[in-house]
């Protein structure tokens, strides 16, 4: 029980044995007041305080249960409007970014921990993304996988590192807006695609070969500008709940490798 209804019910029940109790004084005074009409003026001044006192309780309860209906009513209005909202306006970015609550139960902090290494000066940016792909991959069941960040001279967008790459040539380089990773570096969005052609994305292992036909293409952002991609294959559906993971995943990926690169220059 709400403890607003709790507090109403406790008022009414005093409000009532108030009632009875001055309903006993009011027959005792009236059993006085016949037997003896020599203390007739006081016993009717007590009389009609009685009756006052009775009728002011009685108004103010039903103010009490008069403005509690209307919190009520006015809660329900409430929450009817915010129920008009669709899923699919939390689940865009600017809706995710600014509400407190989230629509999945994923600690995104916990997750980068997983993720992303510890910085480490010795390590070089190629060893950093390979464990940064090899993670994601095991988390959630990627079997190809390409990083690329952007070169701040020729803003080519340069691949750093792959994981299960099957071609003898590596990633070609793009630009903002060339090709897929371009257009998703240029817009600044998670890219999703499902039911991709067989033949388009090839993968080798001792087990033979294979072809995942979900694409997921993650713009990495920092002060709303691109400076990286990440490029993952699956077999397996790539749902809203991973997409969603990733768009806020690849916040704390961008800084990480911000953090490390600037290591890195001071270090040369």
């Amino acid at each position: 029980m709400p403890q607003k209804d709790r507090y109403r019910l406790i008022a009414i029940f005093a409000f009532i044995a108030t009632v009875i109790l001055l309903v006993i004084l009011f027959i005792a005074l009236w059993n006085n007041l016949s037997m003896n009409p020599e203390v007739h003026t006081s016993n009717t001044f007590y009389l009609l305080l009685i009756l006052v006192f009775i009728s002011t309780g009685a108004l103010f309860v039903g103010h009490l249960l008069h403005v509690s209906g209307l919190h009520v009513d006015q809660r329900a209005e409430i929450t009817g409007h915010d129920s008009d909202k669709s899923e699919e306006d939390e689940l865009l970015p600017d809706a995710a970014d600014s509400s407190p609550l989230v629509p999945y139960d994923i600690d995104i902090d916990q997750l980068a921990e997983f993720i992303i290494p510890r910085q480490n000066i010795k390590e070089d940016l190629e060893t950093f993304s390979e464990k940064i792909l090899s993670n994601v991959a095991k988390q959630f069941e990627i079997v190809l996988g390409i990083i690329y960040l952007k070169d701040e001279k020729t803003l080519d967008f340069i691949p750093v590192c792959t994981y299960a790459w099957a071609s003898e040539k590596p990633p070609a380089p793009f630009k903002s807006g060339e090709g897929l990773n371009g257009q998703a570096a240029k817009n600044k969005k998670v890219m999703k695609l499902t039911d991709i052609p067989e033949g388009y994305i090839k993968i080798a292992s001792g087990l033979g070969e294979g072809y995942p036909g979900n694409l997921l293409i993650v713009p990495l952002l920092l002060n709303k500008e691109s400076i990286g991609i990440i490029e993952l294959a699956s077999f397996k559906e790539i749902d809203e709940e991973i997409e969603w993971t990733f768009r806020n995943l690849a916040k704390i990926i961008s800084n990480s490798f911000v953090t490390k690169i600037k290591a890195i220059k001071e270090n040369i």
